[in-house]
């Protein structure tokens, strides 16, 4: 029972995480700038293609990223030290950036580039789900990027609902919110791989 609840826990916090790090709720306004000029349906269908390939992405990156880069001898803390790093510059890079207009687009093009890849897809998600899929297992890497994805996208249709209840403001407010506890996480991972560093030889 206490493995079970433990198992639990560790998926809610993963799951937790790695929503954070995608922020599909900090990218509202550049989704609903880049589908302006489609109709309620199409929109829909961009919005589930762009999730579905990041998925995608993501469960290809956690089925064979591990072994492809331990082919190479990277350890462990070598992971976590190259996840926080690019979770910290990625999530800085966004707190600081002045906010862009979206590129209105009509066709589906724009559900692989750029909402899949790099806003859902982005590196340091990328990171994350190879250290998540080396440090906890396949099964719960996939796990979480299932149960994110669904999230991701109840996010993502719920946008003009959220955006009427928010406002513009509210939405760049828990955009800085999320881009913050990204950079503890990212910190935390590098504490936790320097710790792995010197705690013995490479695993």
């Amino acid at each position: 029972m206490y493995n079970l609840g433990s198992d639990l826990l560790n998926l809610l916090a993963s799951t937790v995480a790695l929503y954070i790090i995608v922020d599909p709720i900090g990218n509202i306004p550049l989704f609903t700038a880049v589908t302006a000029r489609l109709d309620p349906g199409r929109r829909r269908r961009v919005l589930g293609l762009s999730v579905a390939v990041a998925a995608l992405i993501l469960i290809l990156f956690a089925a064979f990223g591990v072994e492809f880069f331990g082919y190479f001898g990277v350890t462990l803390g070598d992971f976590m030290v190259a996840s926080g790093i690019i979770l910290v510059a990625f999530s800085l890079l966004y707190l600081t950036r002045p906010y862009e207009q979206g590129i209105a687009a009509e066709g589906v093009e724009v559900a692989v580039v750029p909402l899949a890849v790099p806003f859902l897809a982005g590196p340091a998600s990328i990171s994350y789900v190879l250290l998540l899929s080396r440090e906890t297992g396949l099964l719960h890497a996939l796990l979480v990027i299932i149960v994110v994805s669904l999230l991701t996208l109840a996010t993502l249709l719920a946008s003009e609902v959220l955006t009427k209840i928010l406002g513009i403001l509210g939405i760049r407010v828990v955009e800085k919110i999320m881009l913050i506890l990204s950079v503890a996480i990212g910190i935390s991972l590098i504490r936790r791989g320097l710790s792995q560093w010197f705690a013995g030889p490479p695993q």
